[in-house]
């Protein structure tokens, strides 16, 4: 009886939508770490660290594609994904601004674990955008 109301088509897709929320939230939650470590270096870092906090996305991202297979395309709302073509100029300066702040917060560590964070950045913002916004 709990494996039928588990898999109902209503418990997973409020599991889906509120996954879908709590991924916007750790992206927000990221920027503002990122903007944090920009302007005090070490603060974040020395308590949470960036790789915590990617963990969790990449977990939410995963959660979220084994979710989205198990729905039908018609329990989730198309309003979920606004088709706006003027919020593509938009992102793209925001993630040069947001790669420049990453590249900055890390200015004494090695140069080539410095480029790798900021391409494990880079992926982890292609895909919460394809899981946002496609």
């Amino acid at each position: 009886m709990l494996n039928k109301k588990i898999h109902s088509p209503n418990t997973l897709t409020i599991c889906y939508k509120l996954l879908h929320d709590s991924l916007f939230m750790l992206i927000i939650f990221f920027t503002l770490t990122l903007i944090t470590e920009a302007v005090l270096p070490g603060t974040i870092i020395s308590h949470i660290g960036f790789s915590k906090i990617i963990i969790a996305m990449l977990l939410n991202i995963f959660i979220l594609k084994i979710l989205a297979k198990k729905t039908t395309p018609n329990q989730i709302d198309k309003n979920i994904c606004p088709k706006n073509n003027n919020l593509k100029k938009i992102i793209i300066p925001f993630y040069a601004l947001g790669a420049l702040l990453i590249f900055n917060s890390q200015l004494g560590m090695n140069i080539f674990l410095n480029l790798f964070l900021l391409l494990i950045c880079a992926i982890l913002g292609y895909l919460s955008y394809w899981v946002l916004f496609d």
